[in-house]
């Protein structure tokens, strides 16, 4: 009738201590000294016929700053965003300051294989858009076969696909 409780005294107590870290360095930490956070963008994956199209998230950073990759059938995209340098002012302070330092890091394991040597990217508006040409072992193939009697060929087409 009761389920068991399982009380993890310890563990919970870490918890809790990680989340008043987290409380006090937010309200008390060094405002001059913001830590960067690394997010993981907004993805949209489209898989079409002869290729793969994927749009990312990932406002505010220079196109520069972004390093898009293809390897073991993963696509990773890593951007960053630089700290702006200002020069100190002893009379200033800061009475908001909630900009953070972005970088942004994400994998993702892509449908089929790719030929990463063609792949086209397009930064715009704070949107990449990277389109990956499907290798042609994914590609539908036309494979014609011969049917009837000895010497004579048929015209008929058998349509295979390989791949996923």
């Amino acid at each position: 009738m009761y389920g068991k409780l399982r009380v993890q005294p310890v563990r919970d107590l870490f918890t809790m201590q990680d989340a008043m870290d987290r409380l006090f360095n937010e309200f008390f930490g060094d405002s001059d000294n913001l830590q960067t956070e690394v997010l993981a963008p907004r993805v949209d994956l489209k898989q079409k016929e002869n290729e793969i199209d994927v749009k990312l998230s990932i406002p505010g950073v220079d196109p520069d700053k972004i390093q898009i990759s293809v390897a073991d059938n993963v696509l990773t995209v890593k951007a960053e965003m630089e700290e702006e340098k200002e020069e100190k002012d002893e009379k200033a302070v800061y009475e908001i300051r909630e900009h953070r330092w972005t970088s942004y890091y994400r994998e993702i394991a892509l449908p089929c294989e790719v030929e990463a040597d063609k792949a086209e990217a397009e930064y715009e508006n704070g949107v990449l858009k990277i389109k990956l040409p499907k290798a042609e072992i994914v590609k539908p193939k036309l494979i014609s076969i011969s049917a009837g009697k000895k010497g004579e060929k048929s015209t008929e087409k058998i349509e295979s696909k390989t791949g996923k």
